[in-house]
Parts: structure tokens; sequence; C-alpha cells
């Protein structure tokens, strides 16, 4: 008897324990869903037709996602976690994960996804800004069902008369099922060649403690400069840049970090006194950083599809020694820089807001100096209703280097004709009323925007206050595809007025909405701030 009692007991003691640590997962199902399924209220007579073209997501792409193993202990947490990356992955138009009781604080968990379409064959066209481009492009966002992301384009734009340019665009994220990621850019023209590699193992997810990489740039041929005469826009240059980091996390919540960087660059422009803050020169750099988030899911903010919204902080602060290569004209300075950023959602009003500063010391003495300021928000009127606002300024002091900020309908700014605003600082804000009245017809859905731009760009000589501002007022459709859970598969169409000119400034073909609502609190790699250089 008392032995039968005393193996009770610690039957008790043993479930207990596995209460307060989660749950037991048992076995894990899943379940891979075509783009098109029998029971979809969109199927059609072509739904298997278009399956044919599209690889299902292999099972093992989910597999290496999830956070939990067969006869392991998990929690909520980490399927709710698990969710979310199998989301950020914009491989499928639905995730469902459900848990099945099979005993005593024990359960089978079923995962089920469901296919986005991933193959976009297109002639992109786009307007704006006195501007035009066409050409072909071919997407594939999951190739032979993979999770690799490919991209071929071939476009001809009037700006500049840069004409006809190809770009040949590689991602894929757990290269070789490994923890690292591989991204390879490669882009040409008849003015310029960019080519780009980035080799880096993430923070996939809250537990992982390590992250680092290494991103090679080599970019050369002509570049256009803006604030100089109209013959001497087009300039030659080259620049190469390498960049190494490493990165230590602490705590699964509330994340510490610590962060090394260096960088080396090689720069050359063909011109007198045109060169930018920090060309040739070295930057090594350590940042503290903290992390803190929680997510909610929400749609009907930027689309219809299901979205996270990150709530809660971030902050760092970097120090760093920039010092010249071999006999450069490099910069040789100490430097220091802190960011911080804040949100808050209460179900209807969302408030995001994020503040950067950062200077170099000579002797201490302040060289480029730098200020800028993110805010982000939204409030939900009704369901189908939604007031979005965006305010993004920046500003340098002791900048005796080359700067170039543009500001046109390419930045923000609707109705306004491209490269033809610039300065050394700039300041934007735009306001969007949008409307979801889900509507869907066939594997489409529509919403309609009401918008109000404004900006300007000064140089640092000037007073923000003797700045002309440019606005300009206007209303857009939005054609959103519903087998997509990517915001690129949105076409954005817009009717602008330019109050400054008093005219009608166009219409834009573009896509994506022109802003998100809401931010991302996520690690960050050491930089060094404001180095920003807008080109064509």
């Amino acid at each position: 008897m008392s032995k039968s009692i005393f193996i009770l007991l610690f039957s008790l003691l043993f479930h207990f324990q596995l209460l307060a640590q989660g749950f037991q997962v048992r076995n894990i199902y899943i379940e891979t869903k075509k783009v098109f399924e029998p029971d979809d209220k969109d199927w059609f007579f072509a739904s298997d037709f278009l399956n044919f073209f599209h690889h299902t997501t292999r099972k093992y792409v989910i597999e290496d996602e999830l956070l939990f193993k067969p006869n392991s202990i998990t929690d909520e947490d980490y399927i709710y976690e698990t969710e979310r990356n199998l989301r950020k992955r914009s491989l499928f138009s639905s995730i469902n994960i459900e848990l099945d009781s099979i005993g005593f604080n024990s359960y089978d968990v079923y995962v089920t996804t469901k296919d986005r379409w991933s193959l976009y064959p297109s002639i992109p066209f786009g307007t704006g800004g006195g501007e035009y481009k066409y050409g072909l492009k071919l997407e594939e966002f999951n190739f032979l069902g993979s999770g690799t992301y490919l991209k071929g384009e071939l476009l001809y734009r009037s700006e500049n008369n840069i004409g006809l340019s190809g770009q040949f665009y590689l991602d894929k994220k757990r290269f070789l099922r490994t923890p690292f990621n591989l991204e390879l850019n490669l882009y040409t023209s008849k003015i310029k060649t960019n080519q780009e590699l980035n080799f880096n193992k993430p923070y996939f997810n809250l537990d992982t403690k390590y992250s680092y990489g290494i991103y090679l740039n080599n970019s050369y041929g002509q570049t256009y400069l803006y604030n100089q005469d109209d013959e001497n826009k087009l300039v030659n240059y080259s620049n190469q840049d390498f960049k190494l980091f490493f990165s230590r996390s602490w705590y699964r919540f509330d994340k510490i970090f610590f962060n090394a960087a260096i960088e080396l660059n090689n720069s050359e422009i063909k011109s007198q006194n045109l060169r930018r803050a920090f060309d040739n020169s070295g930057k090594f750099l350590i940042m503290f950083s903290s992390l803190s988030q929680k997510f909610f899911p929400v749609n009907k903010i930027n689309y219809y599809h299901t979205e996270d919204i990150p709530i809660g902080g971030y902050g760092s602060a970097t120090l760093g020694k920039i010092f010249p290569i071999a006999d450069k004209d490099g910069d040789n300075s100490y430097y220091v820089a802190g960011q911080g950023e804040i949100s808050y959602y209460d179900g209807h009003l969302y408030l995001f807001g994020q503040l950067s500063g950062a200077s170099s010391f000579i002797k201490s003495k302040g060289r480029y100096t730098y200020q800028e300021f993110l805010g982000l928000g939204f409030y939900r009127i009704t369901e189908n209703i939604l007031l979005a606002a965006r305010i993004y300024q920046q500003t340098s002091w002791n900048w005796d280097e080359f700067r170039q900020l543009l500001l046109d309908n390419d930045r923000g700014l609707r109705g306004y004709n491209l490269n033809k605003l610039w300065g050394d600082n700039r300041i934007i804000n735009n306001i969007e009323l949008r409307y979801f009245p889900d509507l869907p017809l066939f594997v489409f859905n529509f919403s309609g925007v009401l918008f109000a731009d404004i900006g300007a760009v000064w140089n640092q000589e000037q007073k923000i206050t003797e700045t002309q501002f440019y606005s300009s007022v206007g209303a857009g459709l939005r054609l959103h595809f519903t087998k997509s859970s990517d915001g690129g598969q949105t076409i954005r169409i817009d009717f602008a007025y330019n109050l400054y000119e008093k005219k009608f400034g166009g219409i834009i073909i573009s896509t994506k909405q022109l802003f998100s609502a809401f931010g991302e609190h996520s690690y960050k790699i050491p930089k060094v701030f404001g180095n920003d250089f807008d080109i064509e």
C-alpha cells in the first residue's frame, strides 16, 4: 500500500514538473497544401493547371523552422514563435499549428501550411515623377519548393537616360540546411555595375546565441551627382566594401547583445571636391544593445494578409575607431553613436518612435555629427478604415564632405519629378486614410487610399524655418493578390496633385504600400550613421 502511494506521488510530482516546464510533444504531423485546393472559395477550372506550375514547399523547409521536436518538452511561446518564423518566410498564405491531447500534458502537434503562389512572370511598368519604366521580370519565391528566392529582370528606365539594365538576385535562407543565409545580387546597366555577396548566420529565433557574417560589395562605372552643374552630373567612380561582424546574445526575452564589426572601404570619385564622409576608411565598431518585444498578429493595416506587429523597445550604444587605409585620404577619428526605439499598441492606436544620433571626434572636436528620427503610427477608426502616418527626418552638422539626399516621388513626395530637389538634410511626412472594404474578386482584393505628403530638403547652412516645404494630395487604389503574403505583389496606383506647382502631378504606378504603418524592433549590425547617399 505505501509503495503504491509513493509511486502515485512520484508520478504526480513528475507531471506537475512537466506542467511547470510546458508540455510534452509526442508526434509532429506536417501537412502541406497546394496553392489551389478544391475546397477554396476561389477554386476554378484552371486551378489544377496552375498547381502544376508550382512545386509545393518541401517538408524539410518547415521542419527547419520548428522550435520543438518529437518526444520533447515545449511551451506555447515556442508554438507562437514558430508560427511567426514561418510567416516571415513569405512562402505560405496561411499557417496553422494545432495541439491534440493524447494524455496528461502530452500532445500531438499538427502543422498545416498552405502555399502561396510563388512564380511571377511579369512586364513591369511604372510611372511617376515625370519618368517611366518598363521591362521583363521573372520572380520565383520558392524555387522547386526549397524556399529559395530567385529574380531575373530586364528593365528600361527613362530616368537620366539610363536605358536598359539587368539584374539577377538570389536569396537562400538556411543555405544547404545550415544556419547560414546566402544573398547574391548582380546588377548592370550602361553606366554602372554592382556586385554584392552577403553570407551570414542570423538570429533565426529567440534562443539563437551567436550571429556573424561577411558582406562584400564591388561597384563601378558612373553615377549622377545632382547638386552640380548639368554638364558635371555624370562622374566616374569605383567603390569596394568589406564588412565582417560578430554578435553574442543573452536571455530569451529582454535580450542583451554584444556586437563587434569591422568595415573597410576603398572609393574613388574622379571629380574634385566630391569626397564623401568615411571614404577610403576603416571602421572598428563595438556596440552594446538590448531588445524587448511581444508580437500581435494583425491584418488590414498594410495588407489583407496577417502581419506580426512587434511591441516593445530597442536601444544601442556604439563606440568605434575610424582609421585611414594605406595612403588613401581616409578619416582618422573616434566615433560614438546611440539609437533608441519604443512602440505602443492598445488594439486601436499604434505609435512607434526611433531616434538616432552619432558623431566622430578629432581631439574633442565634433565632426560628421548626425541625427535622425523615424515616427510611425496608425489609428484604427473602424475594422476596415485606418489612419496611418509616417515622419522621417535627417539632419547633419559639421559635415564638410559631399552629401546627396533627394526628395521626389521615389522618396515619398508623390507628384514631383525625380532628382529635382536635393540637399544635405531632409524631412518627409506622409498621411494616408486607408480603406479595406474586403470585397474579393477571384484571387484579388482591393483597398483605397486618400493621402497627403509634405517634405523639404535643405543644406547645412540653411535654417529649417527658411526652407521651402513642398506638398501634394491625392487618392489611390491598391490591388492585392490574395494568393500571396508578400507586399510586393500589391499593385499601387496613386493620382497626385502637386500643391506647390498647382497642377496634376501624374499617375504613379508601383508596388507595395508607400510605407509600412508599423515599425520593426530587431537586432541591428553595428554601423556608421548618416552616410546615406542617394543616387538615381
